[in-house]
């Protein structure tokens, strides 16, 4: 991502911020959609846990329904004659007696749909709906599950009709307190009046109830609906024949039964599927439209820049000539940083031009200037002159230095940039005969070279100058002596000149690129600091001179240049 260019790092960052709230947003409404689904949960099942209490109040009220008949003294006496005097005119009175009390105990309770009563001889006693519909089966069940109670009331269902409820217990003989058997009270309800979830009232979200005992299905609004394989108190969604349902079930302690309510889940949460949907596609919309102005945004702040740096990389190549000015319309900081730019580099190529042109003109009058100051071959011809006098008179010595100096100066007025190792040699033989002929036997030089170094190439007056440092630094001050040795040799891709001497030794205040003052550049015009310099505006940094501290005294001047067999083409012709 280091290299990216900066628009696709905009865009990068414009959609991960836009992909980052989107799924924030979507995230707040998934939870949002789940805090609204436990809320429904929590009212429903706190709705339909009232509802259930209501009932089970009701079934209650049955049961106080049920004490008020078994303890009304008509009831207790007329059964006791039916008991006494079974098959007589005063127990069938005594029978139509009871009938019509408890035709008076039906009509208290619209949702008593019979009172039956079973006396000890194993006749039915009704009043009310479907009072006969009891058989011989569940008479006998009924009477042993109220005698197991011991005179407390039990509740029944679903064995006769799924619609009737029934709650059964003893009739025993209250007075003297001798708790005989005299019957067994059944009491049926109608189930859809209790309960008020029959199939006609089903609710705004066409809800449904069961009511089941253990496994057993006592009542249900549907009769297509199964009983759910889990049940456990609180809500929960359960699915149902490929259909998922809110299911709020209960198991009062009255009666032990489970109330079991369900609403259909799709009814309940389909406005708000309908509302994610929605907002999804929101979502979706507003992340294209936001990418869209974000790529506008990225490319509107990189196209300048782009187009800077075209001129940029034009304007490093030396063309400073634009093709055509920046779009001027634009008011921000891209636009102006373009508009100057142009206008530095209009300004940088006349400044460029001008320069040059006045370079070369003082350069003109320069060279003009010297021409006419000195003559270079004047002084040659002149020196010539000298030593065939000087012979001719027999002063063999002054002969010798005049000619070593005449072709010193030959070689300074050829202005080659580039000579291989022998010119330079020579010209350094040339100087060194002229201080042997001044030191005498004091200077002593000694040479160590590799043959197959004198054809290589390398920039002209290196050594010299070098050996000239040498010779002003390497004097022996009590002794007046001066040796200094020069060894040429190869190493790997380097050509290395190592001028050494055994003199006090000079300061060793040379740094790579640092300017640096010697004495011998007052007299030859040429330090070693210009050398190094020039060494390394040719070939880098990783060439130049290197010096060091002999190892008793003196100094070791180390030359580092690449070894070039040809003469670099573009100084060639200056040659």
């Amino acid at each position: 991502m280091k290299n990216w260019k900066i628009k696709h790092k905009l865009f990068t960052f414009i959609l991960g911020g836009v992909l980052a709230s989107s799924g924030l947003a979507w995230l707040f409404v998934q939870q949002s959609h789940q805090l609204y689904e436990q809320i429904i949960y929590r009212e429903a099942t706190d709705k339909f846990y009232l509802f259930s209490e209501r009932m089970e109040e009701k079934l209650r009220e049955i049961d106080k329904l049920s004490v008020s008949i078994l303890s009304d003294p008509d009831v207790q006496a007329d059964l006791k004659k039916m008991k006494m005097s079974p098959s007589t005119y005063e127990a069938f009175d005594a029978a139509n007696k009871l009938k019509r009390k408890l035709l008076t105990y039906h009509q208290t309770d619209f949702s008593v749909s019979s009172i039956t009563i079973l006396d000890v001889s194993g006749n039915l006693l009704s009043a009310g709906f479907n009072a006969s519909s009891i058989n011989d089966r569940n008479k006998e069940r009924y009477r042993q599950l109220a005698n197991e109670q011991n005179g407390a009331s039990i509740w029944v269902g679903g064995e006769e009709d799924e619609e009737t409820f029934y709650t059964v217990r003893d009739i025993r003989e209250i007075a003297d307190l001798n708790l005989e058997r005299l019957g067994t009270l059944m009491i049926g309800i109608q189930a859809s009046k209790v309960m008020y979830a029959s199939s006609e009232r089903h609710g705004n979200y066409d809800s449904m109830l069961m009511v089941a005992s253990g496994d057993r299905v006592l009542f249900t609004s549907n009769r297509d609906l199964p009983l759910p394989a889990v049940r456990l108190n609180g809500s929960s969604v359960v699915e149902i024949e490929g259909k998922n349902y809110l299911s709020a079930q209960f198991t009062l302690t009255y009666t032990g039964w489970t109330f079991i309510h369900f609403i259909p889940y799709d009814a309940v949460f389909s406005h708000v599927k309908m509302m994610k949907n929605w907002l999804l596609g929101l979502y979706v919309f507003l992340a294209i439209v936001l990418l869209w102005l974000g790529m506008r945004f990225s490319l509107s702040m990189t196209r300048p820049l782009e187009a800077l740096t075209h001129r940029i990389s034009s304007v490093e190549k030396g063309n400073f000539a634009l093709s055509e000015p920046f779009n001027p319309v634009k008011r921000d900081e891209f636009s102006i940083l373009n508009r100057n730019f142009d206008k530095m580099t209009e300004r940088l190529d006349a400044l460029i031009k001008e320069n040059y042109v006045k370079q070369i003109q003082l350069k003109e009058a320069e060279y003009e200037a010297l021409k006419s100051k000195v003559n270079p071959h004047f002084l040659y011809n002149t020196l010539d002159s000298i030593h065939w006098m000087a012979k001719g008179y027999g002063h063999a010595d002054i002969a010798r230095m005049v000619k070593a100096l005449g072709d010193m100066l030959r070689n300074a007025i050829r202005q080659k940039e580039f000579v291989t190792l022998r010119e330079e040699l020579a010209h350094l033989h040339n100087y060194i005969m002229i201080q042997q002929i001044r030191f005498e036997e004091r200077l002593v030089y000694c040479t160590d070279i590799e043959d197959n170094t004198l054809d290589l190439h390398l920039p002209w007056m290196i050594v010299q100058p070098i050996v000239e440092n040498c010779l002003k630094y390497g004097v022996d001050a009590e002794t007046g002596r001066c040796e200094i040795s020069l060894t040429v040799q190869t190493q790997e891709d380097r050509l290395v000149l190592t001028v050494q001497d055994k003199g006090p030794g000079i300061h060793m205040q040379l740094d790579r690129g640092d300017c640096v003052t010697d004495p011998a550049s007052d007299r030859t015009g040429i330090g070693l600091s210009n050398i190094n310099e020039r060494i390394q505006l040719w070939f880098g940094e990783a060439y130049g001179i290197e010096m060091e501290r002999g190892h008793i005294q003196g100094a070791v001047i180390r030359v580092v240049l690449p070894i070039l067999v040809n003469m670099p083409r573009e100084k060639r012709s200056r040659g």
